[in-house]
């Protein structure tokens, strides 16, 4: 994944400026995930693919009963982790729904910072793989 050298910048002084800071924020991290608004809807997403959706279906669902089309999608963000709010197996594989902060993005035409924004991600737990 290509990182524009100024956006590496912010996020290497994002996640190290302040590393030895009690309190201070977590590392920053980059990865593909579908993410939501509520922890809710990260689980109702999760419980439609183990019935048989396919994730197009499932995320059409979660928004629609959201009333928000953009409630659930797969993004690619620059993110603090934050707690795992739920672990839950989908189609067979452990996943964690995880409180997260997003801080930048990219929509296919590059990154773009945004302002700090608080989602939760359906991720594999650290050190497994997806």
């Amino acid at each position: 994944m290509r990182l524009s050298l100024g956006l590496v910048a912010v996020v290497w002084l994002m996640s190290s400026a302040h590393a030895q800071a009690p309190g201070a924020p977590s590392e920053v991290a980059i990865g593909h995930a579908i993410i939501c608004d509520t922890s809710e809807q990260a689980a109702r997403y999760v419980t439609l693919r183990n019935s048989g959706s396919e994730a197009v279906t499932a995320l059409q669902v979660v928004n629609t009963e959201a009333n928000k089309e953009t409630a659930c999608g797969a993004a690619v963000v620059a993110f603090r982790r934050g707690e795992t709010v739920r672990s839950a197996r989908m189609n067979g594989k452990r996943v964690d729904v995880v409180k997260i902060t997003v801080v930048a993005l990219n929509a296919g035409a590059g990154w773009s910072l945004v302002p700090e924004t608080e989602q939760y991600a359906i991720i594999p737990p650290p050190g497994i793989e997806a």
